[in-house]
């Protein structure tokens, strides 16, 4: 293996990083980390959390991943890989990049619980396209427990968010919850992305749960997914309907 000539500010393969201003405070800025695969989005909670931690910003014991997936990705740390992300060395961002690369599970659905065993996130919210309302526990490496919400209907999913206090979130998107149907390789017959007025029904500045949730958002992933997306054109159609939901052309959060 090749080492990294930048282990310690290296992202990624893949990804587009970008610095937009907090939503709450005009003297901070965060980052929006655009990735191909959603199994990255784990290298940027564990920068961030980390951030967080060290400039006295992190508020909660680690932040609230609030997370919109057409799939539940919360598959379970293998025994195996729990010892191996606790000797993670969280400085060297290239060591954990490749550690993500190569060893987090290529369906991309274990990075979230993986991200828990660290306690890289807190609480996790998802809306997601699979089940119906359902609750559960995850603990921690040090036996903490977080808690995991899941909702398909988005007025209870938005209900729910208005009656918590998260005072660090991170904003995680993977684009394939725009779709009707589902697949990668091969797709169901009745697969077709969402028209552009389907994606203002579930993202829009104004809609409460975004009112509620942005000025506390310390990061944001979004995931492109390109072959749950039904090819990259799809992908990017959606990806430029959504981001114009919540962002203005010059890349600022648009009005609170």
């Amino acid at each position: 293996m090749y080492e990294n000539i930048e282990p310690n500010s290296c992202n990624p393969p893949g990804t587009h990083l970008e610095e937009i201003s907090h939503a709450d405070n005009p003297h901070r800025s965060i980052e929006k980390a655009i990735i191909m695969e959603h199994r990255f989005a784990f290298f940027f909670w564990m920068k961030w959390r980390n951030l967080l931690r060290d400039k006295n910003l992190l508020k909660q014991p680690a932040p609230t991943l609030v997370t919109i997936d057409w799939h539940r990705d919360l598959a379970p740390v293998p025994d195996e890989q729990k010892s191996a992300l606790e000797q993670l060395d969280q400085t060297n961002l290239s060591d954990v990049a490749n550690y993500v690369w190569a060893q987090f599970e290529q369906t991309n659905d274990g990075h979230i619980l993986c991200a828990a065993w660290l306690n890289l996130i807190g609480d996790i919210v998802l809306l997601q396209n699979t089940t119906d309302y359902q609750q559960s526990t995850v603990k921690d490496m040090n036996g903490n427990d977080h808690a995991i919400f899941e909702f398909r209907d988005f007025d209870q999913f938005q209900e729910f968010m208005l009656d918590r206090n998260n005072q660090n979130i991170f904003f995680d998107i993977d684009l394939d919850y725009f779709v009707h149907g589902k697949g990668k390789q091969q797709y169901s017959e009745d697969f077709n992305r969402y028209s552009d007025e389907e994606i203002k029904e579930v993202v829009h500045i104004s809609k409460p749960v975004f009112q509620h949730i942005l000025p506390n958002i310390d990061g944001v992933t979004i995931a492109l997914e390109p072959g749950y997306c039904g090819g990259i054109v799809n992908s990017c159609q959606i990806m430029d309907q959504f981001h114009s939901q919540l962002f203005t052309e010059n890349n600022n959060w648009k009005h609170l």
